[in-house]
């Protein structure tokens, strides 16, 4: 089978209408709505609604797109929750979760976020459950980096339980979550305005030189622009800023080109922050996922969410993943989100440039036949595969030099990498990589299996993501803070907009991200109604 060589890099494609538009000079006395909070973004933020009105605030949540869930409800709707009743019970505590927040944070300064994400993760499941969002913990060790100290336990990861839930319960995970979490919302009297995306935040200020406080925020609504009074506060959820071409040029270091996220992800919240000054913190930082480039070309044509099946297929065993020069250059079996920093390599010879963009997904028959292929793998998970016909994506060859002249790779380098994979492959070793010793997401090791029986396939793989990392710098209340080092009043985010993911830059385990969103929402409600962390 031959396949049509791929065109080149895609663009993230030009954005209307994300202008970063600077807010308003104070408040005119003029407005559309008013409530106590207003949260901005209705995936994680939805959590927030809850906790609000809970609380006894009156709530206006918008949403761009046309429903709420974000791209949690197309995850597998885990909420990762470390130091809590569920976690605790099987040998969890501050402490011991704190060793492994601390190693998550790749020598950056973010103590305070995992102090205050640490203190409140039992609250956010206290409010949740009393608010109908019956989350439960997983059976089973959910970190993504087990061997490191302070991994080794059961429960950090919750999710709300299907019917007939095993231990694999990913599969419309965020959707159940979603629809709880909805319910809630509805039944504690939150407003839900959808198709209605935030644009401006309206500030007043005691004089020219104060730090602004903010007491509002205008929106493109279904009817046009509308002017809405938050009496406490707004809460910016709004997801990251990877469908902004310009945002990711400035600020992401990895090669992004496609999005596990909605299109309506383009940094809305980093732009209305930035308009009142806020600090920034982050920002070169993804939540990252490796993605077959034609599924990724297919997936932007069509207005859809990248495929999963180059995720699913980076760590079938007989297979390896080079770069452009024929190398290896990651552990394939890692997580998805230590993987794709990989992908950040970079040539400094010749035209110069990243020397993974794109990589090549490799294996031979044998793999192929086990797997069905490199989407196989993710049929079987039941996520959803793009119809593009093998022959246009996925090249063949007799021998390993074929392939590697076909795809534009050394060829005598590639015969050379595997040979040295298949030498140690032999043997159940990965000395370069260490591939094979340890698992992740509570599943085991894969097995080593060595690439020897021919024809070979190459696939294209790129970097994706799952949402950028960087934002506003938050404190430990989740307010957002100025240039100044002072907090912005009035002014809080959440989630991906806001490098709390986790917190930090790297990834705790099933729900990294679900899970410190919800609770830095919990943070900012309970600031705002006086209640101590």
């Amino acid at each position: 089978m031959g396949a049509a060589a791929l065109g080149g890099t895609l663009g993230l494609g030009t954005l209307a209408g994300c202008s970063g538009e600077a807010a308003s000079a104070a408040d005119n006395g003029t407005w559309d709505k008013e409530a106590d909070l207003v949260v901005v973004g209705g995936g994680t933020g939805q959590a927030a609604a809850i906790a609000g009105a809970a609380a006894g605030m009156s709530v206006i949540l918008l949403e761009a797109r046309d429903m709420v869930g974000g791209a949690m409800a197309f995850s597998g709707g885990n909420a990762w929750l470390a130091n809590t009743e569920y976690s605790n019970a099987n040998g969890d505590s501050y402490d011991f979760a704190k060793t492994y927040l601390d190693h998550m944070q790749m020598g950056m300064d973010n103590e305070e976020l995992v102090t205050a994400y640490l203190n409140n993760t039992q609250k956010v499941v206290e409010t949740l459950t009393a608010n109908g969002v019956n989350i439960q913990p997983l059976p089973r060790n959910g970190q993504y980096q087990p061997n490191w100290e302070g991994a080794d336990v059961i429960g950090r990861s919750c999710q709300v339980m299907g019917d007939n839930d095993g231990d694999d319960v990913s599969e419309a995970g965020g959707a159940r979550l979603n629809s709880s979490l909805s319910a809630a919302c509805d039944k504690l009297g939150v407003e839900v305005l959808t198709k209605t995306r935030g644009r401006r935040l309206v500030t007043s200020r005691s004089d020219s030189d104060a730090t602004p406080r903010i007491v509002g925020i205008v929106a493109d609504g279904k009817k046009g622009e509308l002017r809405i009074k938050a009496n406490k506060g707004i809460i910016l959820a709004t997801g990251g800023f990877e469908w902004n071409e310009k945002l990711v040029q400035k600020y992401v270091r990895v090669p992004l080109k496609y999005g596990l996220s909605w299109p309506e992800n383009i940094g809305d919240g980093l732009l209305m922050a930035q308009s009142v000054g806020a600090d920034l913190c982050l920002m070169p930082h993804t939540f990252g996922m490796p993605c077959f480039q034609a599924h990724g070309e297919y997936a932007r044509e069509n207005g859809q969410i990248m495929s999963m099946a180059g995720n699913a297929a980076r760590s079938n065993p007989g297979s390896i993943i080079v770069d452009q020069n024929g190398r290896r250059f990651c552990r394939e079996d890692s997580s998805h989100m230590s993987i794709n920093n990989t992908f950040g390599g970079y040539n400094n010879f010749g035209d110069e440039g990243y020397s993974a963009d794109p990589a090549w997904w490799i294996c031979d028959q044998l793999c192929y036949d086990q797997n069905g292929g490199p989407t196989g793998t993710c049929a079987s998970w039941g996520y959803p595969v793009p119809e593009i016909p093998e022959d246009e994506y996925v090249f063949k060859a007799d021998t390993l030099e074929e392939l590697g002249v076909l795809i534009g790779v050394n060829a005598e380098q590639l015969v050379r990498t595997v040979d040295e994979y298949n030498l140690h492959a032999k043997d159940g070793e990965d000395p370069l990589f260490h591939r094979g010793e340890v698992g992740t997401a509570g599943q085991p090791a894969f097995d080593l299996q060595v690439m020897e029986q021919p024809p070979y396939y190459a696939a294209a793989i790129n970097a994706g993501c799952c949402g950028t990392i960087g934002g506003p710098q938050l404190n430990g209340n989740a307010q957002v803070m100025h240039v100044n080092g002072e907090p912005i009043e009035g002014l809080y985010a959440m989630g991906n907009c806001a490098g709390v993911g986790g917190p930090g830059p790297s990834y705790g385990g099933e729900g990294g991200t679900i899970g410190p969103a919800f609770t830095f929402g919990v943070i900012a409600v309970n600031h705002m109604v006086g209640i101590k962390g």
